[in-house]
């Protein structure tokens, strides 16, 4: 530089180190950029030269720091070791940023298929996204979450479920945090996803089949309590009917009784516990009656199996 420098030929931004023995500084060795600027004589030869030269060192040891952690940043996140989550990013437009290893396989997605794509739409959606959301509230909840970050709130753990390449459902909890840069200003979001071991995988599982198991029972009971209470009805309308007619003292007995099955239904439907059913406890009513209705009305319901037995009943009560 020196010799080009007494040549006339000016030269810039020219970056060289030297060594320090500075005990103040941080480094072994300055950096400088310098430029040269040349002062022509009377015959055009250079008969001055001036260096001027800017000291970079403080900040190539803070772009020096910053690629190191980016270089530690990426082989972290993109470790094929299973104890790295799945992570996947955005930037403060909302296109894919980041897909590590872990996520290319929950998602069965490669990294080149969903970098540059909108997270929100493309990759997660409803309608045609790669990675398809059960419902129009869990797209509504991930943008709500995906926007606090972006406007700096950092998400506490939301259940989360999407739909992989081959059709497995992937339930999670999604943590969401802010992406800063040097300036402390947040250029996207980056987000976790926390999956559940295999052997909690597993008892999850067993948990929805009992659930699902003890729920057949209840639904079969709910259904044949439909079913009897519309055939009740009927007959409730049938005798209330039978109420306007002209009867004998003797219809109207029967009526009567009747009247008291058709209560005795109504108080087995109205109790829906169904625990409490089959093992047989039923809430019991105090209210005058009268004996021989209740004798009579007793007997007519075991009338039938009596009959099919050839055991004679009879009532002695007057």
């Amino acid at each position: 530089m020196l010799e080009l420098a007494l040549q006339g030929k000016e030269e810039q931004n020219v970056q060289f180190e030297i060594k320090s023995y500075s005990q103040k500084s941080n480094s072994s060795s300055i950096i400088l950029v310098c430029e040269c600027l040349c002062k022509p004589g009377c015959e055009g030869e250079c008969c001055r030269s001036s260096f001027i030269a800017q000291d970079l060192t403080a900040q190539r040891i803070m772009m020096n720091k910053f690629t190191r952690i980016e270089g530690d940043y990426k082989s972290i996140v993109h470790n094929p070791n299973p104890l790295i989550p799945p992570i996947f990013g955005t930037d403060e437009f909302g296109w894919c940023t980041e897909w590590n290893t872990a996520m290319t396989r929950v998602s069965g997605l490669q990294r080149e298929d969903v970098i540059n794509k909108m997270l929100l739409g493309e990759i997660f959606g409803t309608n045609g996204a790669y990675c398809r959301l059960k419902n129009n509230e869990d797209y509504v909840n991930l943008g709500v979450v995906l926007n606090g970050a972006l406007s700096g709130r950092d998400s506490e753990r939301v259940p989360f479920g999407f739909f992989s390449k081959n059709g497995k459902f992937v339930e999670c909890l999604l943590c969401v945090n802010k992406n800063m840069d040097g300036q402390e200003t947040v250029k996207g979001a980056i987000c976790f996803l926390h999956l559940a071991s295999h052997e909690l995988q597993q008892a999850l599982h067993l948990q929805r089949l009992s659930e699902q198991k003890a729920l057949k029972p209840q639904r079969a009971f709910a259904y044949m309590m439909r079913e009897v209470q519309s055939s009740l009805s009927g007959v409730v309308f049938s005798m209330k009917m039978l109420e306007g007619t002209e009867l004998d003292n003797k219809q109207k007995n029967l009526l009567r009784i009747s009247s008291h099955y058709q209560q005795q239904l109504n108080k087995a439907l109205d109790d829906t516990d169904l625990d409490h059913t089959i093992e047989g406890y039923l809430v019991l009513d105090m209210v005058e009656f009268n004996l021989q209705d209740v004798v009579t009305a007793s007997i007519s319901q075991v009338m039938k199996k009596s009959r099919d037995k050839c055991i004679t009943v009879s009532n002695n009560v007057s």
